[in-house]
């Protein structure tokens, strides 16, 4: 980890880099007072000692002098360099000007004349090293040390250099005279000597303030004489010719002078001559330290230094801050702005992050409009939790399709950040979950989200969930299954008295004190938007601005009469104007157009595209080679089909985004809508509630979704998404009412905010059944006492008075109701002794109960599905795959189709004599489907029910066998969109499926069936393609893609370039082949680690402590964890 180093300014030179810095040779011509102003910390640069060019001109003499240190100085090394400068005397300057004097005519550099061979490092570049490393390890010592030292030399040296001086007249006399004939050059071997003597001689100057004689000779001289072993290398050379070269070698001949100097000064016995003694003593001895200790000893206290200024300017923090970036090392951020380009945060981001009740680790709720920055402020908090607390966290999403692009976006972080990412959606994630050693980021679904919990709570293992956070909180309000089963999430959280904390993100509600109850939360809410939003209601031909009234006419204010030129035909085709409106923003900006039903979806856009075809044709020429390019690419996904609407609509950038289109088509439109190829999208709501898409517009095609008015919710969630954040300085929401609809304009755009209330009493307390059922399972509650304790702690409970609804007798109803069905079973207590005191009882799950709680399968279809495996383990037919699919044929969405019964019979013929008797034995003959598709009644007694699953199976078995969603869809009379639900829907029934039969031992042979098959359903291909369509964000278009460029393996993607990727692969951008490569990694390291704790688990044997005792004395806690050690110690004992 580098060291950051605080920047420093001097008046002179640039900054001195410690770490990897390159040594500059300093000029000769510096001034005294730019030496001064050098700090010791800094070099001067070349620019600020650099000669004239005018005196290079005048010039002609090249001549270098170069005096080097002795053995002893040489053997000392930087330690003792630190100590050798003090500060001079008056005699001494006067001798320093009477040698500069001749010096400075004629100091020139010798590389002027002659340039070192090219290729060949000489001697001086390594001493230039070496030079540089000792600078580098000098400038970590203890500085306050290194000047009091100084300060004492300053006083203490004008006698020893007085007394030497004399000595070293006729020396300098010598070298004076060569210098004035110009016959010095120094010779190799001395110029590598010349760099550590100027390096010393100058660092010690620029540490001590003086600085006059950096890079002149007379100073190398002075230390030279002043040196007790010093021996001058000198290199003589005729001028004339350049290949003769002598060396002279001077030795000073009073050395015996100089230390006889040193012993008297020795043995004076004052204070300040003992200082003086001992320090000359501690600079002859070598440094108990070694350079490298003494370098790391400055690293890591500069870097506990940082660390704590870091903690000073980042205000309180927590114990468990590891970092300046909120607690994270400052690497979060520099990803942050690498990846994402976030540069700084928003002022309620800061001031949430901030707050006390995160610091001390207590739940909360946080509120804003849509595209506020939420999910930016849970990242962080997700981050510090496993980087800072060492937990594990959990992200609990509304849509499988969020879940997959929020595995994609955090897998680079995880990558560079060493977490794991977890998908549990659809048929992905393992109950129980694997103990990591790293930690791990789960992101889930709702239902996946309350199956893990339900794992990690019967394995004891809740605390180490460190955080939950819960995206769109609000939804457990929704009703039916998916909000109930929210609230029972968070409840066995906190019923749990475990600590995690639990993160909710909420729209703005008008009740939120009653989730802030349940959850024992704060909160905070802001009105923040990036880009202001203006608001406009159309009526007819008039646009109104919306603002804050107490009635409608204070809240609607004219703002403008549309002029459109019109046409009669143009106003027959589009009578609400949407081809002007669109207009006024496109193709500059992009445009959402929100319609109550998907068929009006395809409608609007096609209107437009042939609209624009006939009056605004140049909008065709916008961007036309990456239309093009979508078009491939839809095309290819599609296995050579498409959809027509799509294919005219494109040319003009519209399209149109409904849950009728695939997964693949979906992410491709997005895409393309965020890079401003479509500049427009005719949309439904749950584009609002899902992938977080702005625009500059956003229209409103009436006030409807479906067949129902829009609420207050609804309406602020659509409006929410214009305005896009970077792109965009405002943001514009057109709501189109007609005459019959203007009474329902107030009640959107001004009327109260949405309740949240409990799902748990939806259909006569379903929710409430379920949640007593997975709690006694689980034995959070294991008496009647506990459940209705527990039940006090529900929404429903807090929400009691509000709804209506005795809480005490649901309970009641609920319990026996799970009596009834055989889930649940009461046991007396042995100590009951008295007949007449009331009968505590204690709660136990039977076998199917605790098959259906672990199989999460819903309660109304546990015994159904019961049956339909007991029968078809009768008379299972292995031959084809059809019973199978049967079986794992979602029940839920069977109440959706209406087989047309033409299609069915035409199907049913097509079935081989094996796959009719499958029909046969499961309850659906062939003569039943014949009179249906011929209009006849037909009396037989036939499960209406069953007939309609069976088609569903039909459509799976074709998927099975590898058809593409279109040739089914086609065959089947069904949208695509739909039959790519009923796949993911079924890979998802298949796993509750295979864990209903692991608590059944009666259902061993399903164990065995069902493991592969989930799997291979889960995608249907073929086998080799299976792990490439792991990979988070790979379809089969990609991963047959990958697999004929040569990746067939999640390790080769995992290892490749994504510049490989982009080369091998046609029309794959640089972006989605970085997030494939990264996505790669996250698995393999799953995998790893699984694979890992495996390997733990089975080398972990037990010993037979008394007997390795016996043999070793004592052992090592580490034993249990290796067998081989293990078994080599038995082995020896015996």
């Amino acid at each position: 980890m580098a060291l950051a180093i605080p920047s420093l300014q001097i008046e002179n030179g640039p900054q001195r880099k410690l770490l990897g810095a390159r040594k500059r040779r300093p000029s000769r011509d510096v001034s005294e007072d730019q030496a001064k102003k050098t700090s010791k910390y800094f070099r001067q640069s070349d620019g600020d000692t650099q000669r004239s060019s005018k005196d290079e001109m005048t010039t002609k003499t090249t001549t270098t002098v170069a005096v080097t240190s002795g053995q002893h100085a040489e053997e000392n090394g930087w330690f003792e360099s630190s100590f050798s400068c003090g500060g001079k005397s008056s005699k001494e300057n006067e001798i320093q000007q009477e040698v500069d004097a001749p010096l400075k005519e004629t100091a020139v550099d010798v590389r002027d004349k002659k340039q070192k061979p090219p290729g060949k490092p000489s001697e001086q570049d390594n001493s230039d090293n070496d030079s540089e490393k000792d600078f580098f390890e000098e400038s970590f010592q203890d500085q306050d040390f290194l000047s009091h030292v100084e300060s004492i030399e300053s006083q203490n040296s004008v006698d020893v250099v007085d007394s030497v001086s004399e000595e070293s007249s006729k020396c300098e006399s010598v070298l004076s005279k060569l210098v004035e004939k110009d016959q010095l050059i120094l010779s190799p071997k001395s110029r590598s000597h010349e760099n550590k003597v100027f390096g010393s001689e100058n660092r010690s100057n620029i540490q001590n303030g003086n600085c006059d004689s950096i890079g002149k000779t007379r100073s190398t001289v002075q230390k030279s004489v002043c040196d007790r072993n010093s021996n001058v290398q000198v290199s003589v050379c005729n001028n004339n010719t350049d290949k003769e070269v002598k060396e002279i070698k001077l030795k000073t001949t009073d050395q015996v002078k100089s230390e006889e100097v040193l012993r008297s000064v020795n043995s004076v016995g004052s204070l300040r001559d003992r200082l003086k003694r001992k320090l000359l003593q501690n600079v002859g001895t070598k440094s108990p330290v070694s350079p490298a200790q003494t370098v790391e000893q400055g690293r890591q206290s500069r870097l506990k230094e940082v660390e704590r200024e870091a903690a000073i300017i980042q205000g309180e923090g927590s114990a468990n801050d590891i970092g300046p970036f909120y607690g994270l090392p400052s690497k979060v951020q520099q990803l942050l702005q690498k990846q994402r380009g976030i540069t700084s945060l928003y002022e309620w981001q800061d001031e949430c992050l901030r707050l006390p009740t995160l610091q001390k680790g207590g739940n909360l709720v946080y509120s804003l409009p849509t595209s506020g920055g939420k999910t930016l402020v849970a990242e962080v908090l997700i981050l510090k939790e496993m980087l800072c607390k060492k937990k594990d966290a959990m992200m609990i999403l509304p849509f499988v399709s969020i879940v997959q692009e929020k595995v994609k976006g955090m897998a680079q972080l995880a990558v560079e950040l060493d977490f794991l990412v977890e998908e549990y959606a659809g048929s992905k994630g393992r109950f129980p979950p694997i103990k990591h050693r790293k930690r791990s980021l789960y992101i889930a679904t709702i239902e996946k989200a309350h199956s893990l919990v339900n794992s990690l709570i019967e394995q004891g293992r809740l605390d180490s969930l460190g955080l939950v956070v819960v995206d769109e909180l609000h939804m457990i309000g929704e009703g039916r299954s998916r909000g109930s089963r929210l609230e029972a999430t968070l409840l066995k959280i906190i019923y749990a008295k475990a600590s995690t904390q639990i993160i909710g993100m909420s729209a703005t509600l008008n009740n939120i004190t009653d989730l802030l109850t349940f959850l024992k939360a704060d909160v905070f809410s802001s009105d923040f938007r990036p880009v202001k939003l203006t608001e406009h209601v159309k009526l007819e031909d008039n646009i109104f601005e919306v603002h804050k009234g107490q009635t409608l006419q204070e809240s609607l204010s004219h703002q403008r009469t549309v002029a459109f030129q019109y046409s009669p035909e143009m106003n027959k085709v589009d009578p609400d104007h949407l081809l002007g409106l669109v207009t006024e923003v496109v193709p500059q900006h992009s445009c959402l157009i929100f319609c109550s039903t998907k068929k009006n979806c395809e409608n609007v856009a096609l209107m437009l595209s042939k609209l624009m075809a006939k009056y605004k044709r140049e909008l065709s020429q916008v961007k036309r080679q990456e239309r093009k390019d979508l078009l491939k690419e839809l095309y290819k996904d599609g296995e050579q089909r498409m959809c027509p609407v799509l294919q005219h609509t494109i040319h003009f950038g519209i399209a149109y985004h409904h849950s009728g289109l695939t997964t693949d088509e979906r992410h491709l439109l997005e895409e393309a809508h965020s890079d401003g190829v479509l500049c427009l999208l005719a949309c439904t709501s749950t584009l609002a509630a899902g992938v977080n898409l702005p625009a500059k517009r956003v229209i409103l095609r009436n006030p409807y979704i479906g067949t129902q008015y829009l609420n207050r919710s609804q309406y602020k969630q659509m409006i929410g998404r214009a305005g896009r954040a970077g792109k965009d300085t405002t943001g514009e929401s057109i709501l189109i009412v007609s005459n019959k609809d203007r009474c329902k304009v107030w009640e959107i755009i001004s009327g109260p905010l949405e309740s949240c209330y409990s799902s748990l009493s939806y259909e006569d307390g379903k929710g409430i059944r379920s949640l007593i059922l997975s709690t006694i399972g689980l034995q959070v509650t294991k008496t009647t006492e506990e459940v209705f304790e527990m039940m006090t702690h529900t929404l429903l409970s807090i929400q009691a008075t509000q709804l209506s609804c005795d809480i005490v007798a649901m309970t009641k109803d609920a319990l026996q109701q799970l009596i009834d069905m055989g889930l649940v079973q009461q046991k007396r207590r042995l100590s009951q002794e008295k007949e007449n005191s009331p009968v505590p009882h204690t709660l136990e799950v039977t076998p199917l109960g605790r098959a259906t709680f672990k199989g999460s399968v819903d309660l109304d279809f546990s015994a159904q599905l019961y049956k339909d495996l007991k029968k078809a383990e009768e008379s299972l037919v292995l031959a084809s795959y059809l019973h199978l699919l049967f079986l794992v044929t979602p029940y839920d969405l069977v109440k959706e189709v209406q087989p047309p019964w033409m299609t069915y019979f035409k199907q049913i013929s097509m079935l081989t004599p094996v796959e009719l008797k499958v029909a046969e034995l499961i309850g659906v003959p062939e003569s039943y489907v014949a009179k249906k598709a011929s209009g006849q009644h037909t009396r037989q007694a036939v499960d209406e029910f069953v007939v309609k699953r069976f088609y569903l199976t039909l459509m799976l078995y074709d998927l099975w066998k590898q058809k593409t969603l279109w040739e089914v869809a086609e065959k089947f009379e069904y949208p695509r969109g739909f039959v790519q639900n009923l796949l993911s829907g079924a890979a998802s029934f298949a796993t509750c499926v295979y864990h209903f039969c692991q608590e059944l031992e009666e259902f061993w042979a399903y164990q065995e069936l069902l493991g592969i098959f989930v799997k291979r359903l889960a995608y249907c291909v073929s086998a080799e393609l299976l792990p490439l369509m792991e990979i988070p964000g790979v379809k089969l278009g990609r991963a047959k893609q990958l697999y004929n460029a040569g990746f067939q393996s999640v390790a080769l993607v995992a290892t490749a370039d994504p510049e490989i990727l982009v080369k091998s692969i046609q029309q794959i951008p640089r972006k989605v082949a970085k997030q494939i490569v990264a996505s790669a990694k996250v698995l393999l390291n799953e995998k790893a680690e699984a694979l890992l704790q495996e390997v733990e688990e089975l080398v972990t044997v037990p010993i037979d402590r008394s007997t390795v005792q016996s043999s070793q004395g004592q052992t090592s806690p580490w034993d249990d964890m290796d067998l081989f050690s293990s078994l080599d110690t038995q082995s020896s004992t015996s």
